[in-house]
């Protein structure tokens, strides 16, 4: 049989040995089986019947049981069945006669992953293993991006485990603690309000109103009113009184959304609130004292806004003192796991119809989308498959767009290449985002994602990357940075 240790695409398994339980009647089939796999890497024990087979799983945990269709007094199918029902984690390869193919499509469908013929062939049996420990490696990297919603990954009712993101969740609990002006920008459905409410609620003001309005839903006509409020007489039909929402933001937060639809006369007067912190309603010669931090939101380029004459220029830097920038969540499709998870815990339907997960394809297919919308589109997609769905998991979403192509360009990911390949292109863009951000220095990057340092070694080696060509092009952009 050659040296085992070294036969083609045998998995090396990551730490202790693996399991594996083997039950045939036959003490020259069960010899074969064992030979095969090197016990530096694979713990391998035998059954001769159904009964002793049941005590071992029952006192030891297997990854995988090799059955035989045929056992004395039982049969391999009847025993697959049980597995599936009461040890879920351990995989079923049957090994079946020739002339027997019908029974082991039939233990297929009781959960086998796979069978094999006799006689066999070596590497039959190991191209087999080897299938079946790479798929439970696959399910077990997909379970722990859906475990990953720690404290580690959740801010502020956000969720991410993209660099970019972690570092936003820093900057934002340094700036709750001051009153700065921030503009935050970003495409539609990025989640710009949840920033916004984050560092309301995680400052100093949170014991006071976060009052919101969306400049572009209100006319224009009204929009002055709306800020600044007016007293009884103002105009026709100011029957009494009313605050503006810039007094009743006093002591907490002003967020102005789509700021850039501010018409410029209001946006004047409005900068003479921000530069005298006091208000005066329509109709009134009185000014009141208003206390507020402002917070602003746009989709579009303030500058080119300014540019194009739509926005005041004394307006523009005087809310662009700190500007933060949200990217799109096709630039961090590692993130879709997590919020989907975060999603099935917190909304209601989900949790009466017990759905938990969404599957495989499900997951790999939401992972390949573009997600023009961003992550408002991919709460409404979620919104539908949690209706639609009959139970745990989800199996079907409807992508609108996917008839089009509309899938992203910028990398491989595509919905019809397997997941495993899919996951290794995540994880491969990921930790070069991570490296690239930490400047190739290994020990801010593991603590980062939360690995040990020779983990994320083994990771960079297997995907071919350079953490030392990383820390040369900083020094090269170090070198040629434009001089500001």
């Amino acid at each position: 049989m050659g040296d085992r240790a070294s036969a083609p695409g045998l998995v090396r398994p990551v730490g202790l040995p693996t399991r594996i339980l083997i039950v045939d009647d036959d003490p020259l089939i069960r010899c074969q089986l064992e030979s095969l796999y090197p016990a530096d890497l694979y713990a391998v024990e035998s059954a001769s019947t159904v009964d002793e087979a049941k005590e071992k799983l029952g006192a030891s945990e297997f990854a995988l049981a090799v059955v035989d269709l045929m056992i004395p007094g039982s049969d391999g199918i009847t025993l697959t069945r049980e597995i599936r029902e009461r040890w879920p984690a351990v995989d079923v390869i049957m090994i079946t006669g020739y002339g027997s193919i019908k029974n082991a499509v039939e233990a297929m469908r009781q959960g086998a992953y796979d069978y094999i013929t006799k006689p066999f062939e070596p590497d039959d049996i190991l191209l087999a293993t080897q299938k079946v420990l790479e798929r439970r490696h696959l399910l077990s990297e997909i379970e722990y991006l859906r475990k990953e919603l720690s404290d580690r990954y959740t801010f502020a009712n956000m969720v991410s485990r993209d660099p970019v993101m972690i570092d936003l969740f820093s900057t934002i609990e340094m700036l709750a603690q001051s009153d700065v002006t921030v503009v935050i920008t970003g495409e539609s459905g990025t989640g710009k309000e949840l920033v916004a409410r984050a560092i309301h609620f995680q400052g100093k003001r949170k014991a006071g109103r976060f009052v919101a309005i969306n400049c572009a839903a209100v006319p224009e006509a009204l929009l002055e009113s709306e800020f600044f409020g007016y007293e009884r007489g103002a105009f026709t039909g100011a029957t009494q009184d009313r605050v503006g929402k810039l007094e009743y933001a006093n002591g907490g937060t002003f967020f102005l959304d789509e700021v850039e639809s501010i018409p410029l006369a209001v946006q004047a007067k409005l900068l003479r609130v921000l530069e005298e912190r006091a208000v005066e309603r329509l109709g009134s010669n009185r000014r009141v004292s208003v206390d507020m931090r402002i917070v602003a939101a746009t989709n579009k380029d303030l500058a080119a806004c300014v540019a194009a004459g739509s926005m005041r220029e004394d307006f523009y830097y005087r809310i662009n003192v700190v500007p933060l920038h949200l990217p799109p969540l096709r630039d961090r499709s590692a993130d879709v796991p997590l919020l989907v998870t975060d999603f099935l815990r917190a909304n209601p339907m989900a949790v009466e119809k017990g759905i938990r997960r969404v599957s495989d394809a499900a997951l790999a297919q939401l992972m390949a989308y573009s997600w023009p919308g961003n992550i408002r589109e991919l709460l409404n997609v979620m919104e539908r498959a949690v209706l639609r769905a009959p139970g745990d998991p989800i199996r079907d979403v409807d992508l609108p767009g996917m008839d089009r192509q509309v899938v992203r360009k910028s990398d491989d990911a595509d919905f019809r290449v397997p997941l495993r390949e899919h996951l290794r292109t995540a994880e491969r863009r990921y930790l070069a985002r991570l490296l690239d951000h930490y400047h190739g220095s290994i020990a801010p990057a593991a603590r980062h994602a939360v690995v040990d340092q020779a983990t994320l070694h083994r990771k960079i080696r297997l995907h071919g990357l350079n953490p030392s060509e990383m820390r040369r092009g900083e020094g090269r952009r170090t070198a040629h940075a434009p001089t500001k």
